[in-house]
């Protein structure tokens, strides 16, 4: 990473820093979504930057690929960082899945509890609970695909035939080529 990338990588999450406890003292829908903003620029910022560090790895990669020869270790690393590092970077951070697996039975015990009652105030609560729960679920579909992301990927490149070659080739390219993946 150059100095400059450093310079600035650092500036923006000293940013987002002090920006968070304004948000959670604001606690508004507007400052909750700032701050999000920042926070998905920041990792624009991040994947740009080391996509361009992984660069020269990944293009050695990719004669090596072409060729049909074996790819060194240092460059199959580079590979898989730069396709699925932030999944397997993801996964490796999240704590909270199980935590949400229990919430998630929690939920579904009390929207049968609930959805058995005739009492409108069961079914008013009944609605906060689905409502909840439906925001559960986004995280944890996000956390399951990128497990399942990942797996898919260590199985094409475990068996590298020439059909998966091809296709790594064409994925690495694409990904070289484009400023959004």
């Amino acid at each position: 990473m150059t100095n400059l990338v450093a310079t600035e990588l650092t500036a923006a999450a000293d940013q987002i820093q002090a920006a968070t406890q304004t948000v959670l003292n604001a606690a508004t829908p507007e400052a909750f979504e700032l701050l999000e903003q920042r926070i998905n620029r920041l990792g624009v910022f991040l994947r740009e930057s080391l996509q361009a560090e992984l660069s020269p790895l990944v293009k050695a990669a990719l004669r090596a690929l072409e060729r049909g020869d074996a790819v060194p270790p240092d460059q199959l690393d580079a590979i898989r960082a730069l396709v699925v590092g932030d999944a397997a970077e993801y996964l490796a951070a999240e704590n909270n899945f199980d935590e949400w697996v229990a919430e998630l039975q929690r939920l579904a015990t009390e929207i049968a509890r609930l959805a058995s009652s005739a009492d409108s105030a069961a079914l008013r609560r009944l609605r906060g609970t689905i409502q909840d729960a439906s925001r559960l679920l986004p995280a944890m579909r996000s956390y399951a695909a990128d497990k399942q992301r990942i797996a898919q990927f260590d199985r094409a490149f475990g068996s590298l035939d020439d059909g998966n070659r091809r296709v790594l080739i064409d994925v690495l390219r694409e990904m070289l080529a484009s400023s959004t993946r």
